[in-house]
């Protein structure tokens, strides 16, 4: 008997993405492969996923954050995949307050990144939505790591 494919894992820009991803992913790696060098961490640690991005908030002054979006990062997903049971509906809730609240402190990460860098705003910006450019741009460019920045408000 001849089996027939899915035809949503068949169609051919599903491979596109694979592609695009793993690019998109190997251009942030060697982006903060060189923002590490620049601010004195070893550059292997950017291959690590969960770990570049404590390096990440080590550098932008936030340390202690990262755990707090770890931990806001990981009850969104648990919350939302709980929340689909009709008897837990706020759960629903609680998964949305939890994930913005990542995506917050992550924002507030890149943007201390930024400042770290001697950037501003607008540069925060172009590392929270075009984050593997601006990190090349960071790692490849000309900025330089301010040790021991203090925040500028």
């Amino acid at each position: 008997m001849i089996q027939s494919a899915n035809i949503y894992t068949s169609l051919p820009w599903n491979n596109f993405y694979g592609v695009a991803g793993f690019v998109w992913y190997l251009l942030l790696v060697l982006g903060l492969f060189q923002t590490f060098t620049k601010a004195g961490q070893e550059g292997w640690k950017a291959i690590i996923p969960f770990y570049n991005l404590y390096i990440c908030f080590q550098i932008s002054g936030r340390e202690s954050y990262f755990w707090i979006w770890l931990l806001c990062t990981a009850l969104g997903g648990l919350f939302s995949w709980m929340g689909g049971f009709w008897l837990f509906f706020l759960l629903k809730i609680a998964a949305w307050i939890f994930s913005i609240a990542s995506a917050l402190l992550l924002a507030d990460m890149w943007f201390n990144l930024a400042v770290a860098f001697g950037h501003s705003f607008g540069f925060a910006l172009g590392l929270i939505f075009l984050n593997p450019i601006f990190i090349m741009i960071l790692g490849f460019g000309s900025s330089q790591y301010r040790y021991g920045f203090r925040r500028r408000y």
